[in-house]
């Protein structure tokens, strides 16, 4: 057996890596990461106006000499596995090259230590042309001339980094100044939720010298917020906090505390876990399946703080916005659900009532009759097809299944339906199927149960379930079709 060295080529590699799926607003934070590890107090993002824009990231932190700059800039610069300082925010040693690539073709870092400024660059058009890994060291003049980097020079110390040629968006726009904005605006809200620890702890982060404002989606310091006690669970050694919150009714919240947690329309869809890996948010606004959303456990939230030694038990990855649920913790969790969401239904307390006409039915419409005598109607997402359905999304496909469900609700036409039943123009006769639909819903629930089985359900259990629910129900044939066929097993 011979040993070969099999060295990825740099271009196609390179262009390969930019696409990990950051955001523009998840690959800023990547960004902002570093100078929070870096110990920095006030960072600065800037956005130049102009016709072929750059942004430049700017921070006071303890700032790199050249040997540790162009080690950190070297891909995979560390390892995964390695034991990181408490305050490491960062974890695959990719992190500052991937995420200001995955927006642009050219990444500038400099860097200023003991009185010294160092600088390096990654330029994919070199890297294109040369066909190798080419990192380019600016000289004294070279440095001179990057944009704003006097303000580099005024700092003790501290780090300058420079993205240019937005190919991505540019490609994407007629506007490309237009587009960075608004992406920007997007990243100023992020960055008030992901990093408000750091904001309320003495991090100041300004875009363009405007301060960004924490955003708390606990509103910790309202007075309505009910804290409950935190909980610890141990793996490999290794804490981890949980802390429950219930937010204030509605109609307590000031617009400012509205803000806070996403606006009056997503507290619904905000509702959960909050995942905080050495104080920076990851991920928020799931139940991890323990659990459903529903409207009256819209006010739970738990924070869920990991320590980064965790990070492959909890699965966090390169973007560190997604996690996934340990086995080892989630009986601890849930009895920390059960009693948050039973708060948060002790303030909706007579808000809504559900009324059913028949209880052996599964009804696709819930008809729920509010405190001032009103009702609203909601989907029913206990329904067997929707359960099935859920099972098939991942936790961010579930939110915005949640969301569209949620926004169906919403547009629910009331009043449409108010006058075309006054005129007599709504049919309520049960509609009668022939034998092609029969067999069409048969089909429909034979693949629910193989579906089923897959996923380690009791068919039998589910079966019932979908043979009492809307519109299978109304279908006495269909019923007699699976009694015939026993159970389709």
């Amino acid at each position: 057996m011979r040993e070969r060295k099999s060295i990825p080529f740099a271009p196609n590699l390179i262009e390969s890596m930019r696409s990990l799926g950051y955001s523009f607003e998840t690959a800023i934070a990547d960004l902002i990461d570093n100078s929070i590890s870096a110990e920095a107090s006030r960072i600065d993002i800037l956005l130049s106006p102009i016709d072929n824009p750059y942004l430049i990231i700017l921070d006071n932190g303890h700032g790199m000499n050249r040997d540790e700059l162009e080690e950190a800039l070297r891909y995979g610069a560390k390892n995964p596995l390695e034991k990181r300082t408490n305050n490491d925010l960062g974890r695959f040693g990719l992190g500052m090259k991937s995420a200001s690539l995955s927006q642009c073709r050219k990444l500038v870092v400099a860097s200023k230590k003991n009185g010294l400024i160092s600088c390096f660059s990654w330029d994919l058009n070199y890297i294109i042309q040369k066909k190798e890994w080419m990192l380019l060291e600016y000289g004294n003049e070279e440095i001179n001339s990057l944009p704003q980097i006097e303000l580099l020079k005024s700092l003790s110390n501290g780090t300058y980094v420079m993205l240019e040629d937005f190919d991505r968006i540019s490609s994407s726009t007629y506007d490309l100044n237009t587009t960075i904005n608004s992406y920007m605006n997007s990243t100023i809200d992020h960055l008030s939720l992901v990093f408000h620890r750091f904001l309320n702890d003495g991090v100041d982060i300004y875009v363009n010298n405007n301060k960004i404002i924490p955003r708390d989606p606990f509103l910790s310091s309202n007075r309505g917020t009910q804290p409950l006690p935190e909980q610890f669970i141990t793996i490999n050694n290794s804490k981890i906090r949980i802390k429950p919150y219930i937010l204030p009714y509605i109609n307590k919240l000031t617009s400012e505390d509205l803000q806070k947690v996403g606006g009056k329309e997503d507290l619904r869809t905000n509702q959960g876990f909050y995942i905080y890996r050495n104080k920076r948010l990851i991920y928020w606004g799931s139940w991890f399946r323990l659990t459903r959303k529903e409207e009256l456990s819209k006010l739970a939230r738990v924070m869920v703080d990991i320590p980064n030694d965790l990070d492959e038990v909890w699965g966090v990855d390169i973007k560190k916005s997604t996690v996934h649920l340990p086995d080892a913790i989630k009986k601890n969790l849930y009895s920390c659900i059960e009693e948050s969401i039973f708060k948060s239904k002790a303030v909706h307390e007579y808000r809504g009532r559900k009324e059913t006409v028949n209880k052996d039915i599964n009804y696709i419409w819930e008809r729920v009759e509010l405190r001032d005598n009103c009702y609203e109607y909601k989907i029913n997402r206990d329904l067997p097809q929707i359960q099935l359905f859920e099972e098939s999304l991942d936790a961010n496909q579930l939110k915005y299944f949640d969301k569209l469900i949620t926004n169906l609700e919403k547009m629910f036409p009331s009043t449409s339906l108010y006058i075309d039943a006054s005129k007599g123009k709504i049919n309520e006769e049960p509609k009668n199927a022939n034998e092609d639909e029969i067999q069409e819903m048969y089909n429909e629930i034979c693949d629910s149960l193989d579906y089923s089985e897959k996923m380690g359900l009791n068919k039998s259990s589910v079966l019932e379930s979908l043979l009492k629910s809307e519109p299978y129900c109304n279908y006495k044939e269909l019923i007699d079709k699976f009694k015939i066929g026993g159970n389709n097993e």
